[in-house]
């Protein structure tokens, strides 16, 4: 579900040759900062990076301004145990102008994550977005929000509901059909912006890759 993008010339021509050479498909740069105080890692990282090399943006039939993004990290000897990082955010209408701040809602931001038998999923509580640059080649954006995210277990499902803080920027391009497969695959079991505003503790389901 998209309507189509008013693009300038720049954006076009950017697009034609992403299209003909297979070019850049964008990036980010995500740290994250786990807040509760239940508990703290005596040896891990105090502050964790994620590095996305795909990042897309369009937008969808409510006319509302779409992001999302992936980073795969190869296993050296088994493909079972990629790391995968995936997220989206859905925002209200584009910039008027070349920038604007938006706020961020429970309904803004969904991740999924897996490594191996490790499997998360989060959904945003609230911060802010700010875009810049809309309608050229491409769109540029920084962000702090704070999400619930869980964590699977064969056992119990799903579970956890820790807080965890992101900081960070990104760098899009125009693509909807990659940008939708990868929104669809962030609202998979339980994690629909239509449903619930948050991933439900009890949902029995079993992660999908």
């Amino acid at each position: 579900m998209r309507r189509t993008l008013r693009l300038g010339p720049r954006v076009i021509a950017a697009v034609a040759l992403i299209s003909c050479t297979g070019g850049c498909s964008g990036r980010a740069s995500l740290h994250l900062i786990p807040l509760g105080n239940r508990a703290i890692d005596a040896s891990g990282p105090l502050i964790s990076r994620v590095s996305p090399t795909e990042c897309y943006y369009w937008l969808n039939d409510e006319g509302e301004l779409c992001i999302a993004m992936r980073g795969v990290k190869r296993a050296a000897f088994d493909r079972r145990f990629d790391q995968e990082f995936i997220a989206s955010f859905v925002l209200d209408a584009p910039p008027a102008g070349e920038a604007r701040n938006y706020r961020v809602s429970r309904r803004t931001v969904r991740m999924r994550s897996h490594a191996g038998f490790t499997h998360t999923r989060s959904a945003s509580l609230n911060g802010i977005v700010g875009v810049w640059n809309y309608d050229r080649t491409t769109l540029r954006g920084r962000f702090r929000f704070t999400v619930k995210q869980q964590s699977y277990s064969v056992l119990v499902g799903w579970g956890g509901n820790t807080q965890v803080l992101y900081v960070g920027e990104f760098s899009a391009i125009p693509h909807p059909m990659r940008g939708e497969k990868l929104l669809a695959r962030t609202e998979e079991d339980a994690m629909n912006r239509q449903g619930a505003a948050h991933p439900a503790a009890e949902s029995p389901s079993t992660p999908t890759q």
